[in-house]
């Protein structure tokens, strides 16, 4: 836990900057309002940061400043104005930097230095000057800022240290030197992939244009003109370690976003240009399978056209569109997600493609499929249809289809399970579900086992022909799978009986509800029954 003194006469001040700490559990505050309770404070503790005032009641003449100097505490100088006096104490060797505290952004400010100190303690830096003197000066400088070290006086040397020292982050180097000069040693730099990324800020006299605009175009980070200004040195500093510190922060949230996020982007026509590690590992696919493809490659089947279309409706007028997702790994096994899915913009407000974040919600779906599916059959049970029906009867009209509910039930079932057995009964269950779920095939399509041999079918169509023959396919395919039932006569083998109730747009009424339509396809279902069985009956409604 790192200490931190905060030295001031105000209270409004003392407080604001220990509400901004107070939420981390790295930092510890200290809190002083006048010469002695500092002076007490620095001798029992050892800090690792300072922010003080100047003056205070006890202390008119800088006195706090040479004290936190003598203890080598970096101190961030609080002030209500900046001129001359002020900028001259910058010369203390262990300020850091000087805030003007008038408003919430230089307290802020106050806090991101701290915030900044703490990244960069005892990072390496180097620095490459052939002059002892600048050198031992700007090395205290660096020390200020809690950094390590090195000094080398060329080019060359410069390269061995970094042997010993690959973890160095900064180079501060002069232009003009002899065996290797500042130019020569980025250019070495920046060819070299162990120390390509490390910032080059480069120092000189009377450095021209052309060779600025070289130096830019090689990787400098930044220049300082000779003689050196402290402040804008410790300033341009700042911004370096700032920048290397939120590029860091980035690659670490581009890394867990990249590992742990199932996230895609794609190009206005639904292209994927990108797919994080996680998308890869959820679907199956490498990156080179799925980009330059679109989401086709993993839609599952069970998934209704009606939701992609919606889906593309919706983003393709620049809306955000959110929505629980089916679909299909490369081994042919499934996953849920659930999707955001939003456009991208440039900056004339044009769509320029799409981008999806996915959470997996597999386990849960498996739990709730668990509670919606028949555990013999699996097809969906009676909870699953009477949560759906209505809505499916409300889509199915809206979307200006045909809607029908089919009800069957097998014929002489209890004959059947006398006289087999009821092992054989229930293979014979299977079979009539797995018929069904052939025949009733279209992602649109849902079949329910209702309770013991009853079953219905949730059906839309383009017309209500289509209904009719869908439906008496569903029955000659029961009656083809040949299955022995003797005492189900004429036909001796298994056989169905249906009750459709047909919906139209033209003949749709909101009294059309549930407990209605159920109960017109079961009245046909027993007008099927009594004509001698293996029939469908249908009605509009």
């Amino acid at each position: 836990m790192k200490k931190i003194l905060i030295i001031d006469n105000s209270l409004v001040i003392l407080n604001l900057l220990k509400d901004l700490f107070d939420n981390r559990i790295e930092y510890k505050i200290y809190i002083a309002k006048s010469l002695k309770e500092a002076l007490s404070l620095v001798n029992e503790h050892k800090f690792f940061a300072s922010i003080s005032n100047i003056v205070l009641t006890d202390a008119l003449n800088g006195e706090l400043l040479e004290i936190l100097e003598h203890k080598k505490i970096p101190t961030i100088v609080l002030s209500a104005k900046i001129d001359q006096n002020l900028i001259s104490t910058m010369n203390n060797g262990k300020i850091v930097d000087y805030i003007l505290k008038d408003s919430m952004h230089g307290i802020n400010m106050v806090y991101q230095l701290i915030e900044l100190l703490a990244y960069i303690e005892g990072m390496e830096v180097l620095i490459v000057e052939d002059s002892p003197f600048l050198a031992s000066k700007l090395k205290n400088l660096l020390e200020c800022f809690l950094l390590d070290v090195h000094i080398s006086s060329n080019g060359e040397k410069a390269l061995e240290v970094l042997e010993k020292s690959p973890n160095t982050k900064l180079i501060i180097t002069d232009y003009n030197m002899p065996v290797m000069d500042g130019f020569e040693l980025l250019k070495v730099l920046k060819k070299n992939e162990s120390y390509m990324d490390i910032a080059v800020l480069v120092l000189g006299s009377e450095i021209d244009q052309n060779i600025r605009v070289n130096f830019l175009k090689h990787g400098a980070a930044d220049f300082i003109s000779k003689p050196i200004l402290e402040e804008e040195f410790k300033s341009k500093l700042m911004n370096i370690f700032t920048t290397m510190k939120h590029i860091e922060e980035l690659e670490s949230f581009n890394s867990l976003m990249e590992e742990n996020i199932i996230t895609s982007s794609t190009d206005v026509n639904g292209i994927i240009t990108y797919v994080s590690s996680a998308f890869t590992e959820i679907s199956g696919y490498s990156k080179e399978e799925l980009i330059g493809h679109s989401h086709r490659i993993i839609r599952h089947p069970d998934m209704p056209v009606s939701i992609y279309k919606e889906l593309w409706t919706t983003i393709k007028n620049g809306e955000r569109w959110k929505g629980e997702i089916k679909n299909l790994r490369k081994d042919g096994s499934y996953y849920w997600v659930s999707s955001l899915i939003e456009p991208k913009f440039d900056r004339h407000n044009n769509i320029t493609g799409y981008i999806s974040i996915r959470q997996d919600i597999t386990d849960k779906k498996r739990i709730y499929e668990l509670s919606i599916k028949d555990a013999l059959t699996s097809l969906y049970n009676r909870r699953y249809f009477n949560e759906t029906a209505d809505s499916v009867i409300t889509t199915t009209i809206r979307d200006d289809k045909v809607f029908a509910f089919l009800l069957l039930d097998i014929d002489n079932f209890k004959k059947y399970n006398d006289t087999y057995g009821h092992q054989e009964g229930d293979n014979v269950l299977i079979q009539v579900s797995k018929s069904l779920l052939n025949t009733f095939k279209r992602s649109e399509d849902n079949v329910f086992r209702l309770g013991g041999e009853e079953f219905g079918v949730l059906i839309s169509a383009k017309t209500r022909e289509d209904i009719i023959s869908i439906s008496d396919l569903a029955r000659q395919d029961i009656e083809d799978l040949n299955i022995e039932h003797k005492l189900n006569l004429p036909y001796e083998k298994i056989t169905a009986s249906f009750g459709v109730s047909i919906i139209t747009v033209d003949n749709y009424k909101k009294s059309h509800k549930l407990d209605y339509i159920y109960k017109k396809s079961d009245d046909l279902l027993y007008e099927a029954k009594d004509s001698g069985r293996n029939i469908v009956k249908y009605t509009n409604i």
